[in-house]
């Protein structure tokens, strides 16, 4: 008879550590500036709670952040971003890490050469 009300109660759980997640994120964005390494703790105090609720992350928050040392990225700053041959290599400046994104150009679809 528990069943269904701790299923609703955890539903509720996730949705609120979603939101949560998302506030994070927004923190480190607005704090990286004057403070990287408390961006750096806001994004791990958002993975740790991702873990826990074992919630999956939304595609635009997934590329701002290293999987590796969990650092917060701003381009130039504390990654390096390049485009090679159909990717998007991201290489992360405090622990070297390479994330490789497939790049679809402008139209949509992958830049074929001699096209």
């Amino acid at each position: 008879m528990n069943m269904p009300r701790r299923r609703k109660q955890t539903n509720e759980f996730k949705e609120l550590a979603a939101e949560r997640v998302e506030r994070l994120f927004e923190l480190a964005e607005d704090i990286f500036k004057t403070r990287p390494i408390l961006a750096d703790s806001y994004v791990r105090a958002a993975w740790r709670l991702k873990t826990k609720y074992n919630l999956r992350l939304p595609k635009n928050l997934k590329r701002k952040f290293c999987r590796k040392c969990l650092s917060f990225w701003r381009p130039g700053v504390s990654c390096r971003v390049r485009i090679q041959s159909g990717r998007v290599v991201v290489t992360c400046l405090k622990c070297g890490r390479i994330t490789r994104l497939p790049y679809l150009g402008k139209h949509g679809f992958k830049n074929t050469k001699g096209t």
